[in-house]
């Protein structure tokens, strides 16, 4: 996967907490999609937005946060 791909959450490993130092409006869920904004050595920045481009959530997400299935590169 690479920066700007789009990806679907297929399974959480980690529970993500919401609080007022999170970026959005709620934690991932499984089905959410979203795009890999910024790709580190083994971790993802990864935005999940709504329809109007406003930001569901962005989280960083490491291999054993959970399963990504790339949707389009």
């Amino acid at each position: 996967m690479k920066q700007y791909s789009v990806v679907k959450v297929i399974s959480l490993n980690k529970k993500f907490i919401h609080s007022e130092k999170s970026f959005g409006s709620r934690v991932p869920q499984v089905g959410d999609i979203g795009t890999i904004v910024e790709v580190y050595d083994g971790a993802f920045d990864i935005e999940c937005s709504d329809e109007n481009g406003v930001t569901i959530w962005l989280e960083v997400f490491e291999p054993s946060d959970g399963g990504l299935e790339l949707l389009y590169i």
